[in-house]
C-alpha cells in the first residue's frame, strides 16, 4: 500500500510542479506504480485547469479565457515538456547528422528552430482552445479538459513501450526498465473510465493511438528512437492534437 502511494507521489513530482515536498522511496513496487499513475497525473493537472474555466468561465470572455488556461496549464507543468518540444526541434531542424543531433538535444541554449516551434506551439494550441470554448457546453468543456492532459500522458507510455530508446542510459530508458503491459493497461482504467462517463470520447481514443504511431516512426526515422525529451514534446504534441480533434469532432461530426 506504502508503494502505490509513493507511485502516485513520484507521478505528480515527475510530470507536474504542484509543491510535493515528500520523500518517497524508490524501488521497482513504486517505480511501477509511478507509471501506472501517469493518467492520473494527467487527471490532477485536467482538474486544476477545468477548475479554472469552472469558476471564471462565466465572468471573463473567452479570449482571456484560452490565455488565462494556457497559462494555468504552462504553470502545472512548470514548462517541463515545453522543454523538450524545444530541444526536440533544435534538433530535429538541424539536419545534422544523428550523433549531433543528439549533442543539440543536450545543449542548454535555445535555438532559431525551438523559438518558431514554441510559438506555433501556442498559436495552434490557443485557437483550437479558443474554438472550444466556443464550440461545446460546459460539461464537454470541464470533461475535455480533464480528459485531454490524462489521455496525453497516457500516450507518453505508449511511446516508451512501443518504440526503443536511444541510449541504454538516460530517463525513457529508466523508465522503460520497469514498463510493462500491465502497467500500461492498469494506467488505461482511468481513460476507461472518463470514457464510459462520455463514450463519445473514444473517438479521441482512436486517434490518439494514431498519434503515438505517427509520432513515434518519425522519432525512429529522426534520431533512431526516443529518449526523455522526445516522449516530453510528445506530451505536448498529443495534447494539440487532441484539442484540435476534440473541436473537429463537436464542430463536423456532432452537428
Amino acid at each position: 500500500m506504502k508503494n502505490i502511494a509513493y507511485g502516485a507521489v513520484l507521478s505528480l513530482q515527475f510530470l507536474t510542479r504542484f509543491p510535493l515536498p515528500i520523500a518517497c522511496d524508490i524501488n521497482q513496487s513504486s517505480m511501477k506504480w509511478a507509471l501506472r499513475f501517469f493518467p492520473f497525473a494527467g487527471l490532477i493537472i485536467g482538474a486544476f485547469i477545468s477548475l479554472i474555466y469552472f469558476v471564471l468561465g462565466p465572468i471573463i470572455p473567452d479570449t482571456l479565457m484560452t490565455v488565462l488556461l494556457l497559462s494555468a496549464w504552462v504553470y502545472a507543468t512548470g514548462g517541463l515538456h515545453l522543454d523538450g518540444w524545444m530541444d526536440v526541434a533544435d534538433a530535429a531542424g538541424s539536419n545534422a547528422a544523428l550523433e549531433k543531433k543528439y549533442e543539440i538535444m543536450k545543449d542548454s541554449r535555445v535555438g532559431s528552430f525551438a523559438v518558431i516551434a514554441v510559438v506555433f506551439l501556442f498559436i495552434w494550441k490557443a485557437a483550437f482552445l479558443y474554438e472550444f470554448l466556443n464550440s461545446a457546453d460546459q460539461l464537454l468543456i470541464t470533461l475535455g479538459l480533464i480528459f485531454i492532459p490524462m489521455l496525453s500522458r497516457f500516450q507518453a507510455l505508449l511511446q516508451l513501450k512501443m518504440f526503443p530508446a536511444i541510449q541504454n542510459k538516460g530517463l525513457a530508458h529508466e523508465w522503460r526498465k520497469y514498463l510493462s503491459w500491465r502497467e500500461i493497461i492498469i494506467a488505461f482504467c482511468g481513460i476507461a473510465v472518463i470514457v464510459f462517463i462520455y463514450w463519445p470520447f473514444i473517438f479521441l481514443v482512436i486517434f490518439q493511438l494514431l498519434f503515438t504511431v505517427l509520432y513515434g516512426k518519425w522519432a525512429l526515422k529522426q534520431f533512431n528512437g526516443i529518449n526523455g525529451d522526445l516522449v516530453g514534446a510528445s506530451i505536448e504534441g498529443a495534447e494539440l492534437w487532441n484539442i484540435a480533434i476534440l473541436y473537429i469532432f463537436i464542430s463536423y461530426v456532432m452537428v
